[in-house]
């Protein structure tokens, strides 16, 4: 099979698996937030209106980060946008730790929030860099193929 065939080409093999890992990642993120608003609501006794701040603050993310993200990638690389992403999803994970420490809600919607920036930055930069990954022939197949593993991260973020 010539290297215009294959979906992922061997040069590229381990930037695809790393970047598809990324596909499952935030499939995780975005089905255990629905789970942690509902365990939130029980232990913190909140209110409806209350708990939905945590869905507000992870969209918010989203929302606020999208376009930054993608003037990033056009101003530096897929690399350093990715590097980035990856580190902005650390730090909000991370603050995870001291919020619980403190018991304190607007720290944790703090902690969603920054999360949610590195999962936009990985979003809006996984999809394009995923495509460039190889041959234009067949870069539609080598996105699907890495696509499929957000449902995966999905499943383990339900259970």
């Amino acid at each position: 099979m010539s290297t215009k065939n294959k979906i992922v080409e061997r040069r590229y093999l381990i930037p695809f698996i790393v970047i598809t890992s990324l596909f499952a990642l935030w499939g995780f993120a975005h089905d255990i937030t629905n789970p942690m608003v509902a365990v939130f609501k029980t232990v913190m006794e909140m209110s409806n209106a209350h708990a939905s701040l945590i869905q507000f603050a992870f969209y918010g993310g989203y929302a606020t980060m999208a376009i930054p993200a993608a003037l990033l990638v056009q101003r530096f690389s897929y690399k350093k946008t990715i590097l980035l992403g990856l580190a902005l999803y650390a730090v909000g994970a991370l603050l995870f730790w001291p919020a619980a420490q403190y018991e304190n809600f607007g720290f944790f919607l703090v902690s969603i929030y920054i999360l949610t920036f590195g999962l936009a930055f990985l979003e809006i930069t996984a999809n394009p860099y995923i495509l460039s990954l190889g041959s234009v022939e067949t870069s539609t197949r080598r996105l699907n193929l890495a696509q499929a593993f957000n449902p995966i991260g999905s499943l383990l973020g339900m259970f």
